[in-house]
């Protein structure tokens, strides 16, 4: 029986400095008057179905 061959787990950590702000931190939770039917018309195409990019 051939001898299986094992990698070692290896764990590397590095510190780093922060780049850049999270554009998370910018978002802000959509309120209950984006959903109603006026605005989301302007996302429907001819056949009616909603799109999105």
């Amino acid at each position: 029986m051939k001898k299986k061959e094992y990698i070692k787990p290896e764990l590397n950590v590095f510190q780093m400095e922060t780049q850049a702000i999270l554009a998370g931190s910018y978002i802000k939770k959509a309120a209950e008057e984006d959903y109603n039917e006026g605005a989301v018309n302007e996302y429907r195409d001819p056949s009616g179905s909603i799109w999105a990019d």
